[in-house]
């Protein structure tokens, strides 16, 4: 449920080598709590930095107080003539009936070149991290992720250069904090996939051939459709898939994605179709279809998500953003209207509208009906105006 703002503060900028930037709101009805942010960041040689963050979220009284803190480090090198970027990062959070301080990690080391495209990546999150103000999409795990891609140029055929991840696939694997990233059983989630053939054309197009391999081994039973439920146990998976975008500063493009294999024991084809249109470098009108059909051995369901977009700018100052998605698995439509105006340089003024409408055909006031529109299931008008102030 929406939380109400009552009050809150935010300051920003740039202090010769230091960055600074601070946030404070209060918030309202139930939840009337306090919450604050600092990040400082200093600048270290030509582009490298070193940063903190501390989080802070103070409950009603007797609640208690749910606090993070986290260092940051980035030393983008060259190396004989290459790029090598290492970063690291540690944070820690304490959490109200939760023992200790928590942990979560990240090393990483990023090998951007034009010939080889290389990334290796090893995370730690304990259980019981929970930063306030911050979202852990999983805790209690160890996870790697990298890639090696090579990535010559021919110059022939209209290739401007090709992108090949064989035979040492891309991969991302989750293992529980307790067992090893180097044994399968003691592995979540892993995903595999090698980049056959791939590239980008000298016109901009881009394209791609790839072979997959993923794992799910969830342990309790989730919905992944109205209806369809898939149990607990360890699925592994084959998929291939194929993909063409042209270029999109072109005034037309189009774009196909198609992956289709294996899916928790049955079978399931993703299709994507993507078009837009630009015209005089001011409007820009584009459309998503996506589309899931799926055939399990827990029920079958078609999954189909739409989106359309409407950029329009009046001129230098001024925009018009039009967005509206639906989605047949919540069975709703969504709206969001945006202008934006900029009355002089450093100053922002926004004008939203956002709305959602029931497209379920057992509703009594169902999207598209006239009636519908005075009774969304959600909607809000904001105004914002941003003035920024400088010494």
């Amino acid at each position: 449920a929406p939380v109400p703002i009552l009050a809150g503060g935010r300051v920003y900028g740039r202090l010769g080598p230091w960055k600074v930037g601070l946030l404070d709101a209060q918030t309202g009805a139930g939840d009337n709590a306090n919450d604050a942010v600092v990040r400082v960041q200093h600048d270290l040689f030509a582009r490298s930095y070193i940063g903190a963050i501390g989080t802070l979220h103070a409950g009603p009284r007797g609640q208690g107080v749910e606090r993070a803190g986290g260092l940051d480090i980035d030393l983008p090198l060259i190396v004989h003539g290459g790029n090598l970027e290492p970063k690291v990062w540690i944070a820690g959070s304490q959490t109200p009936g939760v023992p200790g301080t928590p942990l979560a990690w990240r090393i990483s080391t990023d090998n951007p070149n034009d010939l080889f495209d290389n990334f290796i990546s090893l995370y730690r999150i304990d259980s019981g991290f929970a930063p306030p103000l911050g979202f852990v999409r999983r805790t209690g795990v160890w996870e790697t992720t990298g890639h090696v891609d090579f990535m010559p140029r021919p110059g022939v055929l209209g290739i401007r250069q090709l992108d090949f991840t064989f035979p040492i696939p891309s991969w991302d694997v989750i293992a529980n904090e307790k067992g090893s990233l180097f044994r399968s059983a003691d592995w979540q989630t892993a995903w595999f996939e090698w980049r056959v053939f791939g590239g980008d054309r000298q016109n901009g197009d881009h394209f791609e051939v790839n072979f997959q391999r993923l794992l799910d081994a969830p342990t309790d039973t989730f919905d992944i459709f109205r209806g369809v439920a898939i149990p607990p146990g360890r699925y592994w998976w084959s998929r291939y898939e194929l993909q063409y975008f042209m270029n999109p500063g072109r005034p037309m493009s189009f774009g196909a994605f198609v992956n289709w294999g294996q899916f928790y024991g049955g079978h399931s084809t993703d299709l994507e179709l993507s078009a837009a249109w630009r015209a005089g470098g001011h409007i820009l009108v584009s459309t998503d279809l996506t589309r899931t059909k799926a055939q399990l051995p827990a029920g079958v369901f078609t999954a189909v998500l739409s989106a359309s977009r409407l950029e329009y700018d009046f001129n230098t100052r001024t925009s018009l953003l039009a967005f509206v998605q639906y989605d047949n698995e919540t069975e709703r439509i969504d709206f969001n209207v945006r202008f934006h105006w900029i009355p002089v340089s450093g100053d922002d003024v926004f004008l939203v509208w956002n709305s959602g409408y029931t497209t379920d055909p057992l509703a009594r006031f169902r999207f598209p009906d006239a009636k519908a529109l005075s009774r969304p299931l959600n909607g809000g008008l904001v105004v914002k105006a941003v003035h920024r102030l400088t010494p």
